[in-house]
């Protein structure tokens, strides 16, 4: 059951959007409120599983690493089995989000992968396990994806100017070495973790910490700190559209990214390359609003939109786009 916000919740849910590594001083100056009520909050949203967690955007291209989504319709399987199928992904290091689903798919998760070779074996090591549970498997590959803050939190008509993250797929690494992959480590376990703790973790001083986040902020290898809301007590639901197109252009996909990027209830779109172009993903208070939206882009582009499909994300099992090998 979805529990109540008021507006100083949505206005501090907002700034964690923004950047979730702020400090409750930071976020208390803008939104009214003291240090202490800020901080008591967020505790109470964590508690009350408002927030799954407080996550780094992490382009893992500049890693090295390609990214690839698998949507999978289920089949002969009881609770107890799925349970033990949605541990295993969990457990799986090369998985980094897992999320069940209502809709053509029931389940779907994220994995990172050095080469082609290397998706094989993991998709074949999830078949060897439990295949005679999938009755369809699809693959998708990100191209390139897009993060917006959730400006709907504050009923912000306008796109916030904090509102873009990318990252993308085509492997470009940057110069890393262990300590900064242990950084980031502890960083995708918890965003808003501060420099103290992470120097214990590490070996480090807190300033030579500040200075290797700010390295890898400024390489591009951390593009933003946001929030992952917790589907199951998030008063907004969670609508995943899976979008192919026919007869499209550049101008007109750059149209379609640019309205998305100004409708403040889409938080993330990736082009793809699969059996559908592009991924939407809308949070919105009800069916009703998602109905309008989707007509509202069925009417706009209804030039390219060839078919589409609809989930709804109804819980999210993992959420943890840093890959686990440390160089």
């Amino acid at each position: 059951m979805a529990i109540k916000l008021d507006i100083k919740d949505r206005k501090i849910l907002y700034q964690l959007d923004i950047n979730s590594r702020q400090s409750n001083s930071e976020i208390a100056k803008k939104v009214g409120l003291s240090k202490q009520v800020v901080g008591f909050r967020i505790k109470r949203l964590i508690e009350e599983n408002i927030i799954f967690s407080f996550y780094p955007v992490i382009d893992i291209s500049k890693l090295g690493f390609t990214n690839h989504k698998a949507f999978l319709k289920l089949q002969n399987l009881d609770r107890e089995k799925e349970k033990q199928f949605i541990e295993f992904l969990v457990k799986n290091l090369n998985v980094l989000w897992i999320a069940s689903c209502d809709g053509e798919f029931d389940l779907a998760f994220g994995t990172w992968a050095k080469d082609i070779a290397f998706l094989d074996n993991t998709l074949s090591e999830l078949n060897k396990k439990f295949g005679e549970y999938i009755a369809e498997r699809q693959i998708a590959t990100i191209i390139k994806g897009e993060y917006f803050i959730r400006d709907y939190l504050i009923n912000n008509k306008e796109s916030s100017p904090y509102r873009q993250s990318f990252f993308g797929s085509v492997p470009s690494p940057v110069k890393m070495d262990l300590k900064d992959w242990k950084i980031l480590v502890i960083l995708s376990r918890n965003s808003r973790i501060n420099t103290v703790e992470i120097s214990k973790e590490v070996g480090l001083s807190p300033d030579a910490v500040s200075e290797r986040i700010k390295k890898m902020e400024n390489l591009g290898v951390i593009k933003h700190y946001n929030i992952v809301p917790n589907e199951q007590n998030y008063l907004y639901l969670h609508y995943k559209i899976l979008v192919g197109l026919r007869n499209s252009s550049e101008e007109r996909e750059k149209k379609l990214r640019e309205y998305c990027r100004l409708n403040p209830n889409i938080v993330y779109i990736v082009k793809s390359l699969g059996p559908w172009e592009f991924e939407i993903d809308m949070e919105v208070e009800n069916a009703e609003k998602f109905r309008e939206i989707m007509m509202d882009i069925k009417t706009k582009f209804s030039d390219i939109l060839k078919d589409y499909s609809a989930l709804q994300i109804y819980q999210i099992h993992k959420y943890n786009f840093c890959p686990s090998i440390q160089k």
